[in-house]
């Protein structure tokens, strides 16, 4: 019965969307850069961005087709996407993990999903059928979704960088500008934060003002060149009389003439046809400081987004680059992918021809600063299946990645299903987070690192357990980062977390880069405060790095467990904050872990030690037996064909009070606009009825969590408790409700 539930083929139904069928029925599905229209442009990407870029326009997913994510989708700056509800998105494999298909929407861009409780927005593999047959094995299908945004984050470029594809920690291309993870190139679309120094790569200079008459649209002669088309950089000069040939997506220009050459520039040509609409550029390239035979250091290539449609010939000489230089008299920086002219000065200047440096390619704004209410759109009960993309260990795509992501940006109701990676992670920035689900996925369900400062609460994960070897290669609940590279730089990743449930599969042997196995996993010098929450059946409940590599200047840093046990410093040197567990970095309070092997850093599983003496000051309760808590119950069972045997329960029933036993000092989250009144530890209310894991969620979809039915007598899911809800129940009358 669970197979054909709500939120499968009749998604969107209470909003008149079709059913998944129905959208199938099409020749071809619909691929998104398909879409046209007033102001919409769509560039190209350079092959090593495995992409498409929304470069100008807003364009909108609709519920009545299928939609196919063929690319790595990015929604660039001042552009947007917007998602009805009830809409499927599906994701096709690729060829090669760095080419796995996601959807980026980058700083300045905006994503617009709206999903609400009975038409929920569907991500998903495109193998699948959307029945409930597709099994909770299949992770890895696509990549995700990325959201860049220009709030603050840690990095700086000296102990983060430079960007190296695949390996953790080296994520900068300058102090506060990085590159996403699990990416393997670096263009100004893959990159997150804002260049706070001189990016890699690239030369500071002064664009030129107003009054040097170059920042309008400049025209440039043309050379002749060989034929080269299909070639990924052009491979050789032409002969006096050979022209730049139609079906090319490169032309070559003459050195003899000052230029300013911009990634993203409009191209245009006077002879009709000869350069699409909507031509933009690519790259630039310096043909004499590439390995190609015969090439000149005068020779300069330009890469198109689109073919050339008319041959230029002898008569044709020019081309016009269009659109104003970036901010013109401002000092910024450019990626360079060309020099000539002047070997010293502020380039470029005013000047003829010889006197000319050209900077060309992407600009870095020199003046630019976070913006921590950064908005980057607003998502809302959206299911994202089957994700992931490990580029190298330690470097992957996850299920949703939030990169210097600002407090503008909405993100509700967020569900993840059998990502191959971590399911959400956050990379700086200062959004909040609520109504969040993990489930069935490998590594992390929430991994925070340079300098998060957001809010969380209503935040729940489960793995599948370990006999169906669906997540195998599951690691912590939360893993708390501060800076991968171990340089200790601020800010600190210092959140703010109430009423989280995540419950583990016991699993204590490591795989991959799994080494902490943890609910809660603290390292790298992490702060954060965790309150009123449920960790369960993990190898450990907490784990506090005693001791981390560090750089030379920095030493070890850890967490000291003498009378202060939570507090972290720099090893060696006194407290920098007050003693006493009220105003360090890293807070544990009010928090109840049960049926974890150890409960915490390795210590005895009883309250004793300096650590756990701490925890017990801080109304932490820990609970050795799993079955310790009325109504609640970490066991789950599920095979690979989606049939869950052994149903957890994460509904403590009574529910657990703040304050247990001669314990005092715990609250319910304040009332801040954010936070919300929750007077129980962990995600969920056992008041029936009152569950945020409503019908439209996987887990409620499988009918694999007991005691969150939102509405208990809706058996088929269709929103109406009816004569169909009867018929399904009658033959059921008197049988185990498990």
């Amino acid at each position: 019965m669970s197979n054909s539930l709500f939120a499968q083929d009749n998604l969107g139904a209470a909003c008149g969307c079709p059913t998944v069928t129905a959208r199938s029925v099409q020749t071809s599905t619909f691929a998104i850069t398909s879409i046209t229209g007033p102001g919409i442009v769509w560039t190209t990407l350079p092959s090593g961005a495995y992409g498409v870029e929304l470069t100008s326009g807003h364009i909108t997913l609709t519920c009545d087709k299928l939609w196919t994510l063929n690319e790595k989708l990015y929604i660039g700056n001042n552009a947007s996407i917007t998602i009805q509800p009830g809409t499927l998105i599906k994701g096709s494999t690729a060829p090669a993990v760095a080419e796995a298909r996601a959807l980026i929407i980058e700083r300045g861009g905006k994503i617009i999903a709206p999903g609400t409780e009975d038409c929920p927005i569907v991500f998903t593999a495109a193998a699948d059928p959307m029945n409930g047959t597709y099994s909770v094995n299949n992770k890895g299908m696509w990549g995700g979704i990325l959201i860049c945004g220009k709030a603050t984050n840690n990095l700086t470029l000296a102990a983060n960088g430079p960007f190296i594809p695949g390996q953790a920690g080296k994520l900068a291309v300058a102090n506060g500008l990085g590159v996403l993870e699990g990416f393997a190139s670096s263009y100004p679309q893959d990159q997150f934060g804002v260049a706070l120094s001189t990016p890699s790569g690239t030369v500071q200079a002064t664009a030129p003002s107003a009054t040097t008459g170059v920042d309008n649209d400049y025209t440039f002669g043309l050379a002749v060149s060989a034929t080269l088309s299909g070639q990924a950089l052009p491979t050789a000069t032409g002969g006096a009389n050979t022209a730049n040939q139609p079906g090319q997506n490169w032309i070559r220009l003459n050195a003899s003439v000052p230029f300013y050459v911009v990634q993203n520039q409009l191209v245009t040509s006077s002879v009709t046809g000869a350069i699409p609409a909507n031509t933009r550029v690519l790259q630039v390239i310096n043909n004499g400081s590439s390995p190609s035979a015969g090439a000149t250091a005068s020779a300069y290539f330009v890469q198109l987004s689109n073919p050339l449609g008319t041959a230029f010939n002898a008569s044709v000489t020019e081309v016009t680059f269009a659109g104003d230089y970036p901010n013109p008299g401002v000092t910024g920086y450019f990626n360079t992918a060309s020099y000539v002219g002047p070997t010293s000065g502020t380039a470029p200047v005013s000047g003829t021809s010889g006197t000319v440096a050209s900077f060309v390619g992407s600009y870095y704004s020199a003046t630019e600063s976070f913006n921590d209410n950064d908005n980057s759109g607003i998502m809302t009960y959206v299911s994202i299946r089957h994700s992931g993309a490990n580029l190298l260990v330690g470097s992957e795509i996850n299920g949703l990645t939030l990169a210097s992501v600002g407090r503008g940006t909405k993100i509700e109701h967020i569900e993840i299903v059998s990502c191959a990676d971590d399911n959400i992670e956050l990379f700086g920035g200062t959004v909040d987070l609520k109504y969040c689900t993990t489930l069935f996925g490998n590594d992390d369900m929430y991994d925070y690192d340079l300098g998060w400062s957001g809010r969380a609460q209503f935040l729940f994960g489960m793995k599948a357990d370990l006999a169906s070897g669906i997540s195998a290669d599951n690691d912590n609940g939360f893993e708390c980062d501060s800076d991968d590279g171990r340089s200790y730089n601020t800010p600190y990743s210092v959140p703010k977390i109430y009423n989280a449930t995540v419950i583990g599969n016991a699993k204590t042997t490591n795989t991959a880069d799994n080494s902490g196995m943890g609910a809660l996993w603290a390292k790298e010098f992490a702060g954060g405060e965790f309150y009123n929450s449920i960790f369960s059946n993990f190898k450990t409940g907490c784990v506090l790095a005693t001791t981390t590599t560090a750089t030379a200047s920095a030493g070890s840093r850890g967490y000291n467990f003498g009378g202060d046990a939570l507090h972290n410093y720099l090893a060696g040197s006194p407290p920098s904050e007050t003693v006493g567990n009220g105003s360090q970095r890293l807070k544990i309070k009010c928090n109840t872990f049960v049926g974890n092997a150890t409960a915490i850093n390795g210590g005895s599983t009883a309250s004793t030690g300096a650590v756990n003496t701490q925890f017990g000051t801080d109304n932490n309760v820990i609970i050795v037996d799993a079955a310790g808590i009325p109504g609640f119950s970490s066991a789950f069972a599920i095979t690979t064909l989606n049939v869950v045997t052994t149903k957890n329960d994460v509904v403590p029933n009574p529910a657990l009070p703040l304050n247990v036993g001669t314990g005092t000092g715990c609250s319910q989250a304040p009332s801040d606009g954010f936070f919300e009144p929750a007077n129980y530890r962990g995600a969920f209310s056992s008041t029936p009825g009152d569950n945020w894991l409503s019908d439209w969620s996987y887990s409620q979809v499988l009918g694999s969590t007991l005691g969150v039915v939102a509405c208990p007598t809706d058996l088929n899911g269709d929103g109406i408790t009816n004569t169909s809800d009867f018929l399904i129940f009658a033959p059921a009358f008197g049988t185990n409700c498990n």
